[in-house]
């Protein structure tokens, strides 16, 4: 942290942010409506780049969530056998996707920050859930085929 710099210190909730998605999938401010401004404070930009970061997590969790929810996803863990100790990930399953025989559909995210689920984060914010994240291609694949299983991959 630099001289006059405020302290890293961020909001851990979407509400706490002062923001929320709209019936369209948009990123809004909760008291104006407007879409989420970087800039919030002025000459600060490491700051201002860390609060970004910060609502960028708030939204992966958020996106966890939908996956789960909407999508109907299961987390699984990997190694399946791996002890506390040893490095894991996870992946998200459909409900059948380690029982179908038949065709399996694979989702792999960007590289980066983006996490299962997401294409890009700049989408989610900027511009929408649709946009930004894999549950329109989740939910049409479900829907042309629902019993077409796969695996959301987390790199």
């Amino acid at each position: 942290m630099k001289k006059d710099e405020p302290p890293f210190t961020f909001p851990k909730t979407l509400e706490e942010f002062e923001y929320a998605f709209n019936e369209h999938g948009q990123l809004r401010h909760i008291k104006t409506g407007e879409p989420f401004v970087f800039n919030a404070r002025e000459d600060l930009h490491r700051w201002n780049q860390k609060r970004y970061e910060a609502l960028g997590e708030i939204i992966t969790q958020y996106v966890y969530e939908l996956l789960e929810k909407k999508c109907s996803l299961t987390k699984a863990f990997l190694p399946v056998d791996a002890v506390d100790d040893e490095p894991r990930s996870f992946i998200y399953l459909s409900p059948d996707a380690l029982t179908n025989p038949n065709k399996l559909l694979v989702l792999i995210q960007g590289s980066g920050v983006v996490r299962a689920g997401q294409w890009a984060r700049r989408l989610i914010i900027n511009q929408d859930l649709d946009s930004g994240t894999q549950i329109p291609f989740i939910t049409r694949a479900m829907e042309r085929s629902p019993s077409y299983p796969f695996p959301l991959c987390h790199t």
